[in-house]
């Protein structure tokens, strides 16, 4: 990493418990009215828009007492194999082929999948199979701020030529103490737009990282973005602090790469 060799790890952990999810579509302006209500509702909730639709996939993962009840595995397969990957990928390749089609195959798309209730351990709750390939770029903002952004986005994707064909994510974490994480001192939305491998992605990653970056948002580390040093240290308070210590850690920048002189300075 940018400090050094990490030679050990230790890991805080706790007895597996269950997870009840709750998945169900949702309209955009329900969801972006109700989202604050929706989030402090459910211990973990999150999202995905359509591009082109007004429709979304919502998902409420909540603690359960049990008994676990997972998905039938024909009726898995159908939503996380079939649909979610397989038609998807064929959707994709088809949009990425003729764009024009892209806003009637979202309308599609964003109807296929059904509501469903079921309840696992959380590595089968929190996790899902993803074989279709995309670039991504993540932004994190003030959670206060998440519905304007996601409406700026909206209106921006509809006044635009642009033709989007993956879903815009939504999830949220709370505020910690850790110098350079993305939600290090506030609450955070965080909110990822994908493109199908391939596709040309320059023009929508530049629209949509200019309105993250006008909230003060905090790009992904492992993401595309095009932030600096400069930007990055508006917007982390506690960004002094981590370049001092690299500086005590590593002043001759052994760890150095053109990444790490780009986000963090020489």
């Amino acid at each position: 990493g940018a400090l050094g060799v990490i030679t050990a790890v230790t890991l805080a952990v706790e007895p597996i418990f269950l997870l009840t999810a709750r998945e169900e579509p949702m309209g955009f302006d329900r969801v972006t009215e109700d989202f604050d209500e929706l989030v402090a509702e459910n211990e973990h909730f999150e999202f995905y828009w359509f591009p082109h639709t007004g429709n979304c996939n919502t998902k409420r993962n909540n603690r359960s007492a049990g008994p676990a009840a997972p998905p039938g595995r024909v009726s898995s397969w159908i939503d996380d194999e079939l649909l979610s990957n397989g038609v998807f990928q064929v959707a994709c390749s088809l949009g990425r082929a003729v764009p024009a089609t892209i806003p009637s195959i979202a309308r599609l798309s964003s109807r296929a999948l059904s509501a469903r209730t079921y309840t696992d351990i959380p590595y089968k709750v929190f996790t899902s199979p993803r074989r279709v390939r995309f670039v991504e770029m993540e932004y994190a903002v003030p959670r206060d701020q998440a519905v304007t952004v996601l409406r700026e986005l909206k209106a921006m994707v509809e006044r635009s030529p642009l033709k989007i064909s993956f879903p815009v994510e939504v999830r949220t974490a709370p505020a910690d103490d850790m110098a350079l994480s993305t939600a290090s001192g506030r609450d955070s939305a965080y909110i990822a737009v994908h493109l199908y491998k391939g596709t040309p992605h320059r023009s929508y990653f530049t629209a949509v990282e200019r309105i993250m970056t006008a909230h003060a948002g905090r790009p992904h580390w492992g993401k595309i973005h095009t932030r600096d040093a400069a930007y990055l240290a508006e917007v982390y308070p506690r960004f002094g602090e981590f370049t001092a210590l690299r500086d005590r850690l590593d002043p001759d920048r052994m760890f150095g790469n053109d990444y790490l002189r780009r986000v963090l300075g020489d």
